[in-house]
């Protein structure tokens, strides 16, 4: 139900807000503001959640990845003339932006840095079957060797993209109440298993989501 000063309140959270993304709560409360309004707060606090297992599989992967590459082609495969050669235009782009940004801070781009600086997207792109026969059709294994054996470069790649998908909502602020949390949850713990048993057994005690599901608005 609204009052007048629920309303009030609404009335002055949307220059902030936005009239559309409250638009978003209010409909999904059915029009009851204190609903909606619990449910925005919600929505930050399980994206917040989400932090955690995320953050486990993007440095996960990045790493596992960044130690095949460098098997098949040295420990600076991200200037490796034939690395480099096989990267559709996007991926090259990526990788030319990270070590300008780091030249821009005064320093000489390392492998470390590189790693760490170039995006989910770069790293879930990497997975796409056009690199299966020059890349994946060796190395898969080497850089995932706890991947179940009826799973392959294919199921990585649909499963990152569905975690990055996710991440790139909860990054960028947008509601994800819509959405089903407790098999996307399940989706981002399964990639993680997938990428290291170890780490998701690690992380999983620590994991505010499950609490965070049971008390949604």
């Amino acid at each position: 139900m609204t009052g007048p000063i629920q309303q009030s309140l609404i009335d002055q959270l949307k220059p902030v807000i936005s009239e559309e993304r409250l638009g978003t709560y209010l409909t999904a409360a059915g029009f009851d503001v204190d609903r909606a309004l619990k449910l925005y707060v919600w929505n930050a606090l399980i994206g917040e959640a989400f932090h955690l297992p995320i953050q486990a599989v993007e440095v996960s992967l990045r790493n596992r990845m960044n130690f095949a590459f460098a098997d098949g082609f040295g420990p600076d495969w991200w200037k490796d003339d034939e690395f480099l050669s096989m990267l559709d235009e996007a991926r090259e782009a990526d990788i030319r932006l990270v070590r300008q940004r780091i030249r821009n801070r005064k320093l000489s781009p390392v492998t470390g840095q590189v790693v760490a600086g170039l995006s989910f997207g770069f790293w879930v792109g990497m997975l796409h079957k056009r690199y299966n026969p020059p890349l994946w059709s060796g190395k898969l294994r080497l850089a995932f060797p706890s991947l179940p054996a009826d799973r392959n470069r294919a199921s990585l790649a649909v499963a990152s993209g569905r975690v990055a998908t996710l991440r790139n909502r909860i990054w960028h602020h947008e509601p994800i109440i819509k959405r089903d949390l407790s098999a996307e949850y399940g989706a981002v713990m399964t990639l993680l298993s997938w990428i290291s048993p170890e780490k998701a057994a690690w992380i999983r005690p620590y994991s505010r989501v499950p609490q965070l599901l049971r008390q949604k608005p």
